[in-house]
């Protein structure tokens, strides 16, 4: 899967802000985990991309959908809470959070 597959699968009821949102934790969490790969030799935002796409499958909205993308961020790199807070805003940091 990639960025194009999981954009095409968002609920309609997503607004552009949530669409561009979701790019751009797309964007960050590839970044994150460049170089990253899961037992199986895939590349680690793989996952990250699953996620995404079982929560747009769901109906979730645009905060959640780019929680699912940024869940391991926080774990894996050098990015901090913080840093999603600034860059996302307060509700997908508090997700990110509570899954890590």
């Amino acid at each position: 899967m990639d960025i194009g597959a999981l954009l095409e699968k968002l609920p309609n009821h997503l607004s552009r802000d949530d669409r561009e949102l979701i790019k751009r934790a797309y964007e960050l969490a590839e970044v994150a985990h460049q170089g990253q790969r899961r037992a199986s030799g895939e590349p680690y935002v793989q996952h990250c991309l699953a996620v995404a796409q079982i929560l747009a499958e769901l109906g979730m909205d645009g905060p959640t959908i780019a929680a699912g993308l940024l869940h391991d961020t926080v774990e894996d790199s050098i990015i901090s809470i913080d840093d999603l807070r600034h860059d996302f805003g307060d509700e997908v940091a508090k997700l990110v959070n509570g899954v890590t």
